[in-house]
């Protein structure tokens, strides 16, 4: 039980755990996005840091080039710094920007790669500048230094010199500020000048140190002052400049994404917070539910077990408890529950229903509604019969208006509606999901409780049926015990009977005494062919036929037999209702029930003959037996009488029951009805009311074959006559041998009379010659005797006697041989031996 309530909910909790794992999914997706767009603060630190320091080294090594130009920079070790600090911070940016928060920035990656060129270029400018400053320092000091020198000389011709050089240290001077072509020829033709004098005057070495420095200088300044303004116009500051504007343009994008995502993570997280509250409320309300349908099985298993415990002997009583249990588990007034057919318009079973024409009304309107679909919540069921039956809830208001009907309907297989109706106060039930299942389950459980006890009904009907059909198997075995000997006791005097009417004069008495032993014989006859027919064992002949010209042919025998004590009315249709079958058949079943209704009936009654087709849509249960669906003839007899008492009822079809004995009743009428029914395939039902009459309703399957005169059953030809000849008769029975002796002799045929096939063997041996021969299938006993007889006559000079109650041997079968069932009468045989040499003539 638990286990069905789990599966049950396991679809809900699946909706419920969806939309939170897509919640948890999307706050995942979207917090990696973030954290995979937006550096960390140590990141971003140190990617400023890095920047700032290539700013700051560059200027430092513009600053320290031109101070080593201006020969205030004692050494070279601040630019090696400054390079080698460059070379740090492009790095560490290429460490940085290379990592997964920055994988897919090439334009980062670009301008790193710039940055480092530019610092490439930088450092060997920087190498060049270092080894031609130096050169241009010395230059310089030397240059200055031999030019004091000399200007504090005290030698005249230096003096001389001196000022006749003039202002070449001016010259010098600004040639160190500005490069010009006019100056530098100027401060060249000066140091010819003075290289000239030098050449006069030997003695004056120092003349020639200035003059080769002087043009050092000129050589290198302006190598030196270019490699200093390439420095000063590098383009590391710019290309670094450009790198912290992109950086700090995605650093400024992924903090705005960081920004949209935590508002929508602070969206997801109050959704996330918000749908766990609905979710503890719909927990705490499955909770709820769970414990109601535990309680509701709970209350369904009791219900149950009580059935089981009190079995159905008390149904009725057992679903009142049920309905009255099921209305307080759902605090309901009163519920009920019926069957209704909504094509008849009738009630078919129920149980606490309160039968009103409005209560009709809305069953008839929900039967319309599951037909038409409606727009009610509908569930499918299945009961044992395999169907899936639809389901739905209806409410409907009560003309009191202080109350309000609710109900719970289903289709079952056969068409009807199988309802429960519960009335609550207006406002009730709060119909949820889990609320409408309880209903349906409901209904499915009374449901299954009406199957069970038609089962059960089903089961005892089915044990009746059966017990009655070994007690008519019993009586049909006596019946076919008895009636070989019967039969020949009855051939006898039938026969002895014919042939003495014959001899005796029209106004004799002794004949009106024959005649009266031949109507008794008759009578005996019929009741033979009563068991025969009850027990099944009478040859049949089934052709088309119309019930209402059968009926209509055995009316006026029905008048002359019942006489004046009861009026019979007859209803015959008019359109054609044909079956297959004899109506001799037909005639014996309106006999047997009129005269039944007639014995029932007090003089001057009706009864009344009814004969209509019926067309069944669904299976019926009738009281004796049941019928399929289709197509029916229903023949039946309905009387004024007492009606049949329910003890009675369920023994009237059995064999030599009678409550008549004293008016002379056989118990064999209904009997003999029951066996034609039954043999026709049909069935019976029987309805009485005490004191209301009794009507028995005969259903038989029709067909569409076109039906047959009813004369043409009926069409005996002339008795034909012999002509002297000669005919052997095998009988072991001397007084029937006797008989067809002389009802041979009396047809004009000579008979000889044999008391076996040993006799007929020495009749034959003895010269005597028969045109055919007449034999009893009991006299034959071996196959060599039935050798004899194939060979002395063939096959088809044999006429075979053989009882109504026995069916031809199988040893037999090869005779072929035309077969006459006994008893039968003198017409009967005067036609089997014409026909027998008829046949023989047609050989020859």
């Amino acid at each position: 039980m638990m286990g069905n309530v789990f599966r049950r909910l396991s679809p809900n909790r699946l909706g419920e755990t969806l939309p939170l794992s897509i919640l948890i999914v999307t706050v995942i997706v979207v917090a990696l996005v973030a954290a995979g767009k937006h550096p960390d603060r140590s990141v971003h630190e140190a990617i400023m840091m890095n920047l700032r320091a290539v700013d700051v080294n560059h200027a430092a090594l513009q600053r320290d080039v031109l101070r080593a130009r201006a020969g205030l920079l004692p050494s070279y070790d601040g630019l090696v710094t400054s390079v080698v600090n460059l070379r740090r911070a492009v790095n560490g940016l290429r460490d940085l920007f290379g990592g997964t928060q920055f994988g897919a920035e090439e334009k980062l990656s670009s301008l790193v790669s710039g940055l480092t060129q530019d610092i490439d270029r930088d450092e060997m400018l920087v190498e060049g500048f270092k080894t031609r400053n130096a050169l241009l320092q010395n230059s310089l000091g030397v240059f200055g230094q031999t030019l004091t020198s000399l200007n504090e000389a005290e030698d005249e011709g230096v003096a001389g010199v001196l000022a006749h050089m003039g202002d070449l240290s001016n010259m010098m001077m600004r040639f160190s500020t500005s490069h010009n072509g006019d100056l530098k020829r100027r401060i060249t033709d000066k140091l010819a000048q003075l290289e000239r004098y030098g050449a006069q005057a030997p003695r004056f070495e120092n003349f020639a140190t200035v003059i080769v420095h002087a043009k050092m200088i000129l050589a290198v300044m302006p190598r030196v002052d270019a490699q200093i303004a390439a420095i000063q116009a590098s383009a590391t500051p710019i290309r670094a400049g450009e790198l912290q504007t992109e950086y700090l343009r995605i650093a400024a994008d992924a903090a705005s994404l960081a920004h949209v995502s935590r508002i929508v993570l602070g969206i997801t997280a109050a959704l996330l917070l918000l749908y766990i509250c609905i979710l503890i409320y719909r927990l705490r309300e499955q909770t709820r539910q769970l414990k109601r349908r535990l309680h509701y099985e709970q209350v369904v298993a009791d219900i149950k077990a009580d059935l089981t415990q009190s079995g159905h002997e008390n149904f009725p009583i057992f679903m009142g408890k049920a309905l009255h249990t099921m209305a307080c588990f759902f605090g309901a007034l009163g519920s009920s529950y019926v069957v209704y057919d909504p094509d008849g318009a009738e009630v078919k079973d129920a149980y606490e229903f309160d039968d009103g024409p409005r209560t009709r009304q809305h069953l008839m309107a929900f039967a319309q509604d599951l037909d038409h679909g409606g727009e009610m919540p509908s569930i499918r069921l299945h009961n044992r019969s395999g169907c899936c039956p639809l389901i739905r809830l209806c409410h409907v208001m009560q003309p009191d208006g202080i109350s309000q009907s609710l109900l719970v309907g289903a289709r079952l297989p056969d068409k009807d509606v199988a309802a429960l109706i519960f009335l609550f106060k207006p406002g009730q039930p709060r119909l949820t999901l889990d609320e409408r299942q309880l209903f349906h389950s409901t209904l499915k459980t009374f449901m299954e409780f009406i199957d069970a006890d038609k089962s059960r009904q089903e089961k005892q009907g089915l044990e009746h049926r059966l017990e009655h059909a070994q007690r008519l198997e019993a009586i049909g075995t006596l019946a076919g015990g008895i009636a070989h000997e019967f039969n020949n006791v009855l051939g006898a005097i039938l026969g002895y009977g014919e042939m003495a009417v014959q001899l005796l004069r029209k106004s004799s008495p002794t004949r009106h005494y024959v005649e009266e032993i031949l109507k008794s014989g008759a009578r005996a006859k019929q009741i033979v062919d009563q068991i025969l027919t009850f027990s099944r064992k009478r040859e049949r002949i089934v052709k088309p036929f119309d019930v209402a010209d059968a009926v209509a042919d055995i009316l006026p025998l029905l008048q002359v037999t019942l006489g004046n004590h009861v009026v019979i009315h007859s209803t015959l249709c008019k359109e054609p209702v044909v079956i297959e079958g004899n109506p001799v058949e037909v005639h014996q079943l309106a006999m047997n029930l009129c005269k039944n209704a007639s014995q029932a009936s007090a003089r001057g009654k009706t009864v009344t003959i009814d004969v209509h087709p019926v067309q069944l849509q669904r299976r019926r249960l009738l009281t004796h037996g049941d019928i399929a669906p289709g197509s029916y003839v229903r023949l039946s007899v309905a009387d004024e009488g007492p009606g049949i008492a329910p003890h009675v009822m369920p023994h009237i079809f059995e064999p030599f029951f009678t409550t008549n004995s004293q008016s002379g009743g056989s118990g064999l009428g209904l009997s003999a009805v029951h066996g034609i029914v039954s043999s026709l395939c049909g069935g019976i039902h029987v309805s009485a009311t005490p004191g209301g009459g009794t009507t028995f309703e005969l259903f038989l399957p029709a067909t569409d074959l076109a039906p047959l005169p009813i004369d043409s059953f009926f069409n005996e030809r002339a008795v034909p006559m012999g002509n002297g000849e000669c005919i052997m008769i095998v009988e072991n029975d001397k007084t029937l041998r006797d008989l067809y002796e002389e009802k041979t002799a009396a047809l004009g045929y000579e008979p000889i009379g044999c008391r076996s096939i040993g006799c007929l063997a020495e009749l034959l041996g003895s010269g005597i010659e028969a045109d055919m021969v007449i034999l009893n299938q009991t006299c034959l006993t071996s196959a060599a005797e039935l050798t004899v007889v194939e060979t002395a006559y063939g096959c088809g000079k044999i006429l075979l006697l053989t009882d109504q109650t026995s069916e031809l041997r199988a040893g037999f079968q090869p005779l072929q041989a035309r077969v006459l069932r006994t008893p039968f009468s003198s017409a009967a045989l005067a036609n089997a031996i014409f026909d027998t040499l008829a046949r023989v003539v047609e050989n020859a």
